[in-house]
């Protein structure tokens, strides 16, 4: 595992923030709640802080919460042990432990669980702690953070602050391109520590109310891009086009923060945040853009992780502009650098954007290398999640070689994993390759079983744009059965879906789809406005290999 200079700097300007906090708040009561899910991370800040305040001369102390969790009772048996804190004197209190409570009770006769007892102390504990005019720095999970507002209300409502430290090493799972996904696709990076849009804005608000200055608006704006960002692919924003504009404004003035802050390795972070997320609007041109912005800053600083990032970023968004030679030259710099500085997880991303491109230029054997290069990487540093991808792709190899039933064989291994990990996406996505490849076979029925299966999942997780895949394979379905007014309303509905989420990409392919189904009922007419609409798409996208396949498919009506 490495260290990241971004969570570095990150970290560093929250460790200047709770210093700050400890040594200004002297005299009144603080709470002050820190997450941090990097034990040994939380271990180093403590004994730091803890080092400051004692040459300011502010006496630290510590409590550990055990099976009665009760911060109120812990505070109460320092102060009577400890003669200076009866006498006023300046003190910092640490809290810990609240991430060893059992979430479950142990005993049939117990009621609640040590976590419950926790939030239930915590929640009526305001006018207990007045006597402790102190800062008390609250240490917690970000998953006990996220839960606090919910069950401990009252205590979260008069909090003096809340200060998130980010990991400091590079986790040991990463993300690979689903078989489900559209050509050239990149499965979006998760953040589940990301704080609620509400409190975000509040921060914000109060920051820029109070102290416009200050260094943390960065991050504030840059996790308030991500929650928007999130809530577009996962088909949450009530109002698309808004959402999609506030996750760009997000960014963009996160970026210039850090360009403020001259904090370069966190505005190259934020700018290829940025291009993954209009990478995932279908705005490649735009992507590349800041892509380009992320690769020079990161060439600048040395930042050998980001320009792998960047480069890998800007190969996908070639690919997927038809420009296959470029997204390799750029796959290829970005796999050199990941081998340089032994970054696996780097190196089989890259593995797998060499797999992609060399299949898009029809080298399928080629393709098949790269990917089973990234799948002995993904089982040799046990990745499951990874090694079912990849598997995936070797399907959808094969699946273009005309071998369908080893392309079978591999989607049910993919399919196998998923389920023993419990990966709901990738299991629709296993389905969704089925299906496909028993299209293929011209066993329509079998492949409508298992687009069927993967439509159910993906209603039921909420993949709206899953869910438009499996829509547009059941057309292309009951298309191949001469049931084409079926055809067409499921067409519809993948097309109603691609608008609704902003896939301009699966726009146009649903359009085209809808375009030939119409001909086979010889409804030409509206068959050409369908293929007309399809051409403007992809000729704003700039994707002239579909630009061609719609000029040909409108010569036959004009």
């Amino acid at each position: 595992m490495t260290i990241t200079a971004n969570a570095q700097e990150q970290n560093a300007e929250i460790y200047e923030a709770l210093i700050s906090l400890i040594e200004n708040s002297q005299g009144r009561l603080a709470p002050i709640i820190v997450a941090c899910d990097d034990w040994a991370l939380r271990q180093r800040v403590i004994e730091q802080y803890e080092t400051e305040a004692q040459q300011a001369q502010i006496r630290p102390y510590r409590v550990r919460l055990g099976q009665e969790p009760s911060v109120r009772a812990g505070l109460a048996q320092l102060k009577n042990e400890h003669d200076p804190l009866q006498q006023g004197g300046k003190a910092v209190f640490t809290i810990t432990g609240a991430e060893m409570l059992l979430r479950v009770t142990l005993k049939p006769e117990d009621d609640q669980s040590e976590l419950d007892k926790f939030f239930g102390y915590l929640q009526w504990t305001r006018e207990g702690l007045r006597e402790f005019r102190y800062p008390i720095v609250l240490w917690v999970t970000y998953r006990i953070l996220k839960e606090m507002s919910r069950r401990a209300p009252d205590f979260w409502s008069w909090r003096k602050a809340v200060l998130r430290f980010v990991t400091e090493t590079e986790p040991a799972v990463s993300v690979f391109a689903q078989p489900s996904l559209p050509s050239g696709s990149i499965a979006p990076q998760s953040n589940d520590f990301l704080p609620p849009l509400d409190e975000l804005q509040a921060e914000i608000q109060q920051l820029e109310a109070t102290s416009p200055a200050s260094p943390n608006l960065a991050t504030l704006y840059d996790q308030l891009g991500q929650v928007y960002a999130n809530r577009v692919r996962n088909g949450k924003a009530a109002n698309l086009t808004q959402k999609q504009a506030a996750a760009i404004a997000a960014f963009q003035t996160a970026i210039r923060h850090y360009q403020q802050l001259n904090r370069k390795s966190a505005q190259a972070a934020a700018l290829t945040r940025l291009g993954n997320f209009l990478f995932e609007q279908s705005r490649f041109n735009d992507a590349i853009v800041f892509y380009q912005q992320s690769l020079a800053i990161t060439r600048e600083i040395g930042d050998r992780h980001g320009e792998a990032a960047s480069l890998n970023g800007l190969g996908n968004a070639y690919r997927s502009l038809g420009q296959y030679q470029q997204a390799i030259d750029f796959h290829q710099q970005s796999l050199a650098i990941d081998r340089a500085i032994g970054n696996r997880n780097g190196e089989a991303n890259s593995l797998v954007g060499l797999g992609n491109a060399y299949k898009s230029l029809g080298q399928y054997q080629q393709a098949i290398d790269f990917y089973q290069q990234s799948l002995a990487i993904t089982r040799e540093i046990g990745v499951r999640s990874g090694e079912a991808a990849s598997v995936g792709n070797l399907g959808n190899a094969y699946q273009s070689l005309g071998q369908y039933q080893q392309s079978i064989d591999f989607y049910q291994q993919s399919l196998a994993i998923q389920r023993e990990i419990g990966d709901r996406n990738g299991e629709a996505a296993s389905l969704n390759g089925l299906g496909s490849a028993y299209y293929s076979l011209g066993q329509y029925l079998q492949a409508i079983d298992f687009q069927q299966q993967s439509l159910a999942i993906t209603r039921e997780i909420g993949d709206r744009n899953c869910e438009a895949n499996s829509l547009g394979n059941l057309g292309n379905a009951y298309q191949s059965l001469g049931q084409y007014q079926e055809a067409i309303a499921f067409f519809q509905q993948s097309l109603a879906i691609k608008r609704e989420i902003g896939n301009r990409w699966g726009e146009g392919a649903s359009l085209f789809n809808l375009g030939n189904a119409l001909a086979r009922l010889d409804r030409q007419y509206e068959a050409l406005q369908h293929y007309q609409q399809a051409l403007a798409i992809y000729t704003a996208l700039k994707l002239d290999h579909m630009v061609e396949q719609c000029k040909t498919a409108i010569e036959q009506y004009t």
